[in-house]
């Protein structure tokens, strides 16, 4: 355990409580949320941005720049491995369906899959759940703060531009609140492999403003940097037991098991045991 974090993190041990923020974000954006924090030990820009921060003494691993459910499927692994065992999901989302207003935040109960990264592995996997306590916890904490927030369904999809049409029978059925790409890949890969996970949504767009409104895009990211600033300062009300498994998930493991052939001695991923 740990390598995987190391190369993204600096360190073996990341912290058993993240953040993640999906979507790209800019250099001001981020040098914002990180003042947040006490100390930056680590940053690192690759596919997606990596920080290794501390407050009150405390490792805390944040993920920005996050697009997409393959990159956040990677990102919950990677984050796994330096120990970290909950995870506040914070990305943007369209709230057309019952247009709510630009910066409306929104706390989903369920998030579906139509963003296509399960299906050839478990067709019938529809929908994903956040973590119950510490979805709970969160909705304690925004009520604590005076933050106002609605519940409801979110449906993940492939992309901005690659989409269904939203009146198809399937959107009828569900009446989905919003919109987004990360979500229900976040919390379907967290609970496979140990994770608590929940996720805030915060409106980015609706049926009267467009995601590139530059007005729009001010406010939502002035919530966005609001409600890390009140996560930030309530860290240590998300500390919950971990999550019973059966059995400890490794990458390595997870890797080496899908090799063909998983007693080839040359598996370079069993063989790092």
């Amino acid at each position: 355990m740990g390598i995987w974090a190391k190369k993204i993190f600096g360190q073996e041990f990341c912290g058993e409580i993240g953040i993640v923020i999906a979507r790209t974000s800019n250099p001001e954006f981020e040098k914002n949320i990180l003042s947040f924090f006490d100390e930056v030990l680590s940053s690192k820009d690759a596919a997606y941005h990596t920080h290794l921060v501390k407050k009150n003494g405390v490792l805390y691993p944040v993920v920005t720049n996050v697009y997409g459910a393959p990159a956040i499927v990677d990102v919950m692994a990677e984050m796994h491995d330096g120990g970290c065992r909950t995870v506040i999901f914070i990305g943007s989302a369209y709230g057309g369906f019952k247009n709510l207003d630009i910066g409306s935040i929104v706390i989903p109960d369920k998030s579906y899959h139509f963003e296509g990264v399960f299906h050839p592995l478990q067709p019938d996997r529809k929908a994903a759940f956040p973590d119950k306590d510490l979805k709970k916890r969160l909705e304690e904490v925004f009520k604590k703060n005076k933050i106002s927030y609605s519940t409801g369904a979110n449906i993940s999809v492939p992309a901005v531009t690659l989409q269904l049409p939203h009146n198809n029978e399937e959107y009828k059925r569900i009446q989905p609140l919003t919109v987004e790409m990360e979500l229900a890949a976040c919390l379907a890969r967290a609970k496979d492999i140990g994770i608590r996970a929940a996720g805030i949504l915060i409106i980015s767009d609706n049926r009267s403003k467009s995601i590139g409104d530059e007005k729009g895009r001010e406010l939502r990211r002035f919530v966005k940097e609001k409600i890390i600033k009140i996560i930030a300062e309530n860290l240590e009300n998300f500390k919950l037991p971990k999550l019973p498994m059966e059995k400890e998930w490794s990458i390595d493991e997870h890797l080496a098991s899908i090799i063909e052939d998983p007693i080839d001695k040359t598996n370079v991923y069993r063989n790092k045991k």
